[in-house]
């Protein structure tokens, strides 16, 4: 690219985040973001969940009522084969990495109103679909730009130090309990009716648009990245290039220079960074047990759809407690007390959820244990994301992450693998339990004997 026009943007860039940081925040700004991130939290569950609370209804309609590709599947084939084309609307995630470094160039607010958006459009298509390939489609768009983690990124860098775990628990726990909008729209909308699953993706589409135009209007960058990207270009072009060349040479991690590549450099220079991420990839080999499949394992022994939206229910009750619980457990006692406790209580739950489902035990007290292993989990695994931001420098932070959710896609996809052709021989819970148990139990032991704690870091001060 020419070097004048990269000058060029570069000085628009500045002269635009000194106009922004000179004027300040208006009253009230900060209660106004939290209400926003609160928001988009809700959208990012709601999406995150919704499909996963219908599988049975879709495959039923795609795979076991309707032929695809000229062939009737039974309920588990069906599942096995939608599992398996799902993985390739995963490979979305090999460029979403590259697509979140760009907040460490463009900003935090391009991202997350873009990503905002894109989980709105995503669940309207599904909406709208009439087929299994446009169903797929909506799929893919939700699967690109849900778990986005700008977010995250904002309350960690907006939040005061010694409450940031509390705020961010508080905020996520929220977000969590919005997720009882599902089972609501189900029992409002589905009832006994299976068939009109897709009528329960409209209202959070709607909502998703709607905060997309909020975050337009109210939303601002986080005073850290303007801090830092003002002081970074502010320095003469060439002495920021002449440092980067000096860098490579010396094979250290590249201060000042964002991108994807040299996150994952970083992580792999440092011993800490670099047993976090593996411990990291071990423990999201659990991800597709743990999150897909509990409404299916439901469906298949017999549970009725109005029994299952029972259940779901106490799904986001449950979760959203011990996340806000988690919050105050990670500022005092630390994050890695954290990772582990929640890691244990994910084994003991989803141990409990099985035999719930197996011996027939009240749907209440059955999603009530579904809640907790879920919550259990995605506890331990944010946190996890938590400590590696608290781990690098600013300039770098989105980078990193980016490079992180490219780096766990390997355990991601293990664990489809592993789900996909267990399913096929096994009964679909017993292959979901031994996966989450190895996987969780493995990758906790090695976090806890491995990584070094994080609690009470100062962000600005990372260098």
């Amino acid at each position: 690219m020419n070097i004048e026009k990269v000058k060029s943007r570069e000085n628009n860039q500045l002269t635009k985040l000194n106009k922004v940081r000179a004027k300040g925040n208006y009253k009230g700004y900060f209660f106004v973001l939290l209400t926003l991130i609160a928001i988009v939290n809700i959208l990012d569950e709601v999406t995150s969940n919704l499909t996963v609370t219908v599988q049975s209804s879709f495959v039923t309609e795609f795979f076991v009522n309707n032929p695809f590709l000229g062939k009737f599947y039974t309920f588990q084939e069906g599942l096995a084969l939608h599992s398996t084309v799902g993985v390739f609307t995963y490979v979305l995630g090999l460029i979403t990495p590259f697509y979140k470094a760009l907040a460490d160039k463009w900003g935090r607010k391009p991202l997350f109103v873009l990503s905002t958006l894109g989980m709105a459009a995503g669940l309207l298509v599904i909406h709208l679909s009439t087929s299994y390939i446009m169903f797929l489609v909506g799929f893919a768009i939700i699967s690109f730009f849900m778990g986005h983690d700008i977010q995250i990124i904002y309350i960690l860098e907006e939040a005061p130090n010694k409450h940031r775990a509390k705020i961010y628990s508080f905020l996520k726990s929220f977000g969590i309990l919005g997720v009882i909008l599902i089972p609501t729209l189900r029992d409002i909308l589905m009832g006994d009716d299976a068939t009109r699953w897709r009528d329960i993706f409209l209202v959070p589409a709607i909502l998703g648009f709607v905060a997309v135009l909020l975050v337009i209007v109210f939303a601002k960058d986080t005073k850290v990245f303007i801090s830092e990207r003002i002081e970074y270009l502010s320095r003469p072009y060439e002495e920021r290039q002449a440092e980067k060349e000096l860098q490579k040479q010396q094979k250290q991690a590249q201060r000042n220079q964002s991108g994807v590549s040299n996150g994952i450099k970083y992580i792999f220079s440092n011993k800490d960074t670099k047993m976090l991420i593996i411990s990291h990839i071990i423990f999201d080999s659990a991800m597709p047990a743990i999150a897909l499949y509990f409404e299916s394992s439901m469906h298949k022994v017999g549970m009725s759809t109005s029994d299952i939206t029972k259940a779901l229910f106490m799904v986001p009750v449950v979760y959203a407690t011990i996340t806000f619980l988690s919050g105050f457990i990670a500022d005092k006692l630390g994050r890695k007390v954290t990772v582990t406790g929640f890691s244990t209580t994910c084994v003991i739950g989803y141990s409990l959820f099985v035999a719930g489902v197996l011996l027939g035990w009240n749907p209440y007290l059955i999603g009530a244990f579904a809640g907790l292993y879920q919550g259990s989990y995605w506890i331990g695994r944010d946190y996890m994301n938590v400590m590696m931001t608290e781990k690098v420098p600013t300039d770098i932070r989105a980078s990193v992450v980016g490079g992180e959710g490219l780096l766990v896609i390997t355990g991601l996809v293990v664990g489809y693998a592993l789900a996909v052709v267990g399913m096929i021989f096994f009964p679909i819970w017993w292959v979901c339990l031994a996966i989450s148990v190895v996987a969780v139990s493995v990758a906790a032991v090695m976090f806890t004997l491995k990584v070094k704690e994080t609690k009470g870091v100062n962000l600005d001060g990372i260098k």
